[in-house]
C-alpha cells in the first residue's frame, strides 16, 4: 500500500461519511454497551439482598417510590451576541430509597407531573402505610452526580436527618439518567453504516489511484 495513493484517496465526501459517522459512534457506543447489559429494576434496589447500583449500570422497570427532588434542572440557548433565550425546564433530580442508600433520578420534563404524585404519595405511604397507585416507567444508566448537584443532595440529605458522618459511609452519590436506548440504537446503526459506507468508497477511490481509471490517456488517442 502506497501512502501517497492512500491519501491522494481521501475526498470530501469520504470525509464526510467517515467524520460523520465516527462522531455518531463515539457518542453512542458507550450507552449501547450499557443497553446490553443485564437490566436492574428499582424493586430489586429495595430487597435486604438486592443488587446494588454502579456507574454503568442499566436500570430498568417501575419507580416504585420517590421522595421530592433536591434540584432542577433548565436549557437555553445562547447566541453569538452574547444574548441568550428564555430558560426552559428540562427535568428535576428526585431522591430515591433503596437498601443500600438513597440515589438520585434525573428525570425528563415530561416525567415530571407523575414523579410529583408519586413522591406525594410516596410520603402518604409512610404515614399512613397505603401503597402508591401511581406507576411510571422509566430506563436509564448510573452515573456519578458531579458538580454542585453533590452539594444539594448532600443538603437535602441532611434535612432528612442524616449526619455528615452517614452521608460520607454512603460513598459516592449515583444518579440514574433517563436514556432513550432505542433512540441509542438506531443512532450508532446510522453512524455504523456511514462508516462502512465512508471505507468502502475509500476502497474503490484506493484501487482507482492505484490501478487508473481505465480510460486512455491523450497521447494514447488517435490522431484526428
Amino acid at each position: 500500500m502506497k501512502i501517497g495513493d492512500l491519501f491522494r484517496s481521501f475526498n470530501r465526501g469520504v470525509l464526510m461519511l467517515l467524520a460523520f459517522g465516527g462522531m455518531m459512534l463515539y457518542m453512542t457506543v458507550p450507552d449501547l454497551i450499557v443497553s446490553l447489559k443485564p437490566a436492574v429494576s428499582f424493586e430489586e434496589l429495595l430487597e435486604e439482598d438486592g443488587r446494588e447500583l454502579k456507574p454503568g449500570s442499566h436500570v430498568k422497570g417501575n419507580v416504585v417510590y420517590v421522595l421530592d427532588y433536591f434540584a432542577s434542572e433548565s436549557t437555553y440557548t445562547r447566541y453569538k451576541d452574547g444574548s441568550r433565550s428564555g430558560s426552559r425546564k428540562s427535568g428535576n433530580y428526585y431522591l430515591v430509597p433503596a437498601t443500600s442508600g438513597p440515589f438520585a433520578l434525573k428525570s425528563r420534563q415530561a416525567d415530571v407531573q407523575a414523579l410529583d404524585q408519586l413522591s406525594k404519595e410516596t410520603y402518604e405511604c409512610l404515614t399512613s402505610g397505603t401503597e402508591p397507585s401511581t406507576e411510571i416507567f422509566m430506563e436509564g444508566k448510573v452515573e456519578l452526580l458531579e458538580g454542585n448537584l453533590v452539594n444539594y443532595y448532600q443538603e437535602y440529605l441532611e434535612k432528612m436527618g442524616y449526619t455528615k458522618g452517614e452521608i460520607a459511609e454512603l460513598g459516592d452519590p449515583l444518579v440514574v439518567t433517563y436514556v432513550s436506548f432505542n433512540a441509542v440504537r438506531v443512532m450508532a446503526a446510522i453512524g455504523l453504516v456511514l462508516v462502512l459506507l465512508g471505507l468502502f468508497l475509500l476502497r474503490k477511490s484506493y484501487q482507482r489511484e492505484v490501478r487508473g481509471s481505465g480510460l486512455k490517456k491523450a497521447e494514447d488517442l488517435p490522431d484526428l
